[in-house]
């Protein structure tokens, strides 16, 4: 079991707190993961109960707890408290290899403000420095352009395109 990596747990950017989640948030995870427009790429990712924030919780704690490192809650630095969104990278298996899946998923009123471009910034560095042996990836649905953009943006390139859950997604690795 790893007890973490130093510093990986609470970082801050220039506009955002990232950290850890704790038990007490599954009212977060509930309300971000309920929402239809925050699933619109990944239907089968929008959460119907509590119950349902609670697994997807657990999990996520777990991987803090296995591997020192996860998704983060993001806050906006000027509103501590209030999360608008989740981000970072967790460990995943895809194809029978360990990767480290790149994900943000933010609040609809939100969207455009260039959080999710901030949000992987960090968790790239973060990768590059404590995991550089474990290939970073982006899974994104090809109509979400605005994440292409974000993957895009931070260099990742498209390398080809693969199944998720009965659909089409595009795979972007670190170029």
């Amino acid at each position: 079991m790893t007890h973490g990596i130093q510093g990986l747990k609470h970082l801050t950017t220039d506009r955002l707190l990232l950290r850890a989640f704790r038990e007490s948030d599954v009212d977060e995870v509930f309300t971000l993961h309920s929402d239809a427009e925050s699933n619109r790429f990944l239907a089968s990712a929008r959460l119907h109960s509590k119950d349902g924030a609670r697994e997807l919780l657990s999990l996520w704690l777990s991987d803090w707890a296995k591997h020192g490192v996860g998704y983060w809650m993001v806050e906006k630095r000027e509103q501590p408290g209030v999360a608008v969104g989740v981000g970072g990278f967790r460990h995943k298996q895809l194809e029978g290899r360990t990767v480290l899946n790149l994900a943000y998923r933010l609040s609809p009123h939100v969207h455009g403000a260039g959080y999710a471009t901030e949000i992987a910034r960090t968790a790239l560095e973060v990768a590059r420095q404590h995991f550089p042996e474990v290939p970073l990836v982006a899974i994104i649905h090809p109509e979400n352009t605005a994440s292409i953009r974000v993957a895009e943006r931070l260099g990742l390139k498209l390398e080809r395109e693969i199944p998720l859950e009965g659909e089409k997604n595009r795979l972007y690795v670190v170029g």
